[in-house]
């Protein structure tokens, strides 16, 4: 079970440290006796009744993290919910959860007037906090305690069982759950404890939000050796650099995006993190450059791309990143490497059939990772994702459509070349996104970039590209000539725009949405 990595450690050495937030330590004793406290209540609130999911939400809190794990040892589901997410967001995801209870720290009890204004049916709500004045809610401790007393007996579980639920989005914008088992997370814990060594005295640090997969692999592989969770108040690149070097932080975890603003920002000085030993990147593709310039940064630490839908359990490849490999100015990405243990890949043509090797296609994947599908089982957007399907050499008969379009090459394993969705026509010519970012990455020297296709027409279809760059003093001239030498007319951007900081999503990743939408504000023309 996924919470057996907490509790089994908690059970050799409960005085050690198991958490850092709001600027206090708390051992694995002192999490377990919250967690269990919190599972002793939900037994009593839950008891005669079959309820197999509660909310979470909370923020960067020692209740958050309690909740979570008394939710998981109470043998239900955690969903969370995200406090930067807009209010309807929210509600929907409520609603198609399913969840009849939902724990909700201090912070973010104050914003749920307006996500209950849009719900039908409620959830019964408890306050996580135990001494909470003035708190119209009541708090699950006290509600317990006017119980009919009866013993706790804490449901066992099975590993098939929903461990936590997920939502992403569709191409149509809608939330879809993703169910993950105790099967799936204990098969991925297996594969990371396999790949990386165990560091004494290890501190991991917390960036993402719990509604972010990355952070279940913060949380439990890092409990599972033994070591202290590091949950900084806010992802502020001044803040965190500093933070690392404050605490000491052995262990590193971000979407790229956030270390190019750390880069824009100026803080990745050479040696500036000689505590780090383990950096992982994934959520977005990790510039060459960006990779330079945290092991300059980070002179002590191995660097690893990550990529995995959530519907695979976070990550199904791994890449190492070499000096070797950074030495080579012809790498302009990151590769994708090859598969985690457990997980087989395979690269598809539309009608599903294998491809030569180098050649480009749809990326599937599939293992014990992969989820049994949605939570709605008549989710539209996500219906066709998962497939059953044999082919030569393989053992798996069920996959996953990732969407991603790579190739596989003898050196490097997958190499990631853009997206299904993202491929744009412009004039009847099929375009790369990602393909036209390289260039302006590379020519602009910005920390980060992004194509978006403006304007679109009524019926949707883009007229032209426009690249946005996070580089002030970006010569944009020579960004067009650039773009112009080594792409055809149609697929080079009209114009570049330089800002000061790039918009981000609540998973921080690049907002491209939001650059959409200040492309229709200021009236900007292809």
């Amino acid at each position: 079970m996924l919470h057996s990595y907490f509790f089994d450690s908690a059970a050799s050495h409960s005085d050690s440290p198991a958490l850092w937030v709001k600027d206090r330590l708390y051992s694995y004793g002192e999490i377990e006796t919250r967690a269990r406290r919190i599972s002793a209540g939900l037994t009593a609130i839950a008891r005669n009744k079959d309820i197999g999911r509660c909310l979470l939400f909370g923020y960067r809190s020692v209740e958050a993290y309690a909740g979570l794990l008394g939710i998981l040892d109470a043998g239900m589901a955690y969903v969370p919910l995200n406090p930067k997410m807009p209010a309807s967001r929210r509600a929907t995801i409520i609603a198609q959860s399913g969840a009849s209870l939902m724990l909700v720290d201090r912070r973010c009890a104050s914003g749920l007037e307006e996500v209950l204004s849009l719900l039908d049916e409620p959830p019964q709500i408890f306050l996580l906090d135990e001494d909470a004045p003035g708190s119209h809610l009541p708090s699950l401790a006290s509600t317990v305690s006017t119980l009919p007393v009866a013993p706790y007996v804490r449901r066992q579980g099975a590993k098939g069982d929903v461990a936590y639920i997920l939502f992403t989005s569709g191409s149509t914008g809608t939330p879809k759950g993703v169910p993950i088992t105790h099967s799936n997370a204990e098969a991925y814990m297996k594969g990371q404890l396999q790949l990386h060594e165990r560091t004494s005295n290890a501190r991991h640090i917390q960036l993402c939000e719990l509604s972010f997969d990355p952070s279940v692999h913060d949380m439990f592989v890092c409990w599972a050796n033994g070591g202290c969770l590091y949950v900084p108040e806010t992802v502020d690149p001044v803040y965190n650099a500093d933070f690392i070097r404050r605490h000491d932080i052995t262990h590193w975890s971000s979407v790229p995006s956030v270390v190019g603003f750390m880069q824009q920002m100026r803080k990745l000085t050479p040696g500036a993190f000689p505590s780090l030993r383990v950096s992982m990147f994934g959520g977005e593709q990790l510039p060459r450059s960006l990779a330079l310039a945290w092991t300059r940064a980070a002179p002590n630490s191995r660097l690893f791309n990550m990529y995995g839908p959530t519907e695979g359990t976070i990550a199904s490849t791994c890449f190492e990143v070499s000096a070797e490999f950074l030495d080579n100015p012809q790498h302009a990405v990151i590769p994708l490497g090859g598969a985690l243990p457990g997980v087989e890949l395979i690269v598809v043509d539309a009608d599903l059939r294998p491809v030569a090797a180098e050649q480009t296609g749809e990326l599937l994947i599939a293992g014990p990772q992969i989820a049994g599908g949605y939570l709605s089982a008549d989710c539209q957007s996500g219906k066709d994702r998962f497939v059953s399907k044999s082919y030569p050499g393989r053992h798996a008969h069920r996959w996953y459509r990732t969407g991603d379009i790579v190739r596989t090459t003898e050196e490097h394993g997958i190499v990631f070349h853009g997206r299904v969705d993202t491929q744009v026509k412009i004039r009847g010519n099929r375009v790369e996104l990602e393909e036209v970012e390289h260039i302006v990455h590379a020519s602009s020297g910005a920390a980060l970039c992004a194509v978006i296709p403006w304007p679109l027409d009524e019926v949707g279809r883009a007229a032209g590209l426009v690249a946005f760059v996070t580089n002030p003093r970006v010569d944009i001239e020579a960004v067009l000539h650039a773009c112009r030498q080594c792409l055809p007319d149609y697929a080079a951007p009209q114009r570049v725009v330089s800002l000061d900081a790039m918009p981000l999503n609540a998973n921080g990743k690049i907002d491209r949405k939001a650059l959409a939408e200040q492309c229709a504000r200021t009236k900007i023309p292809a």
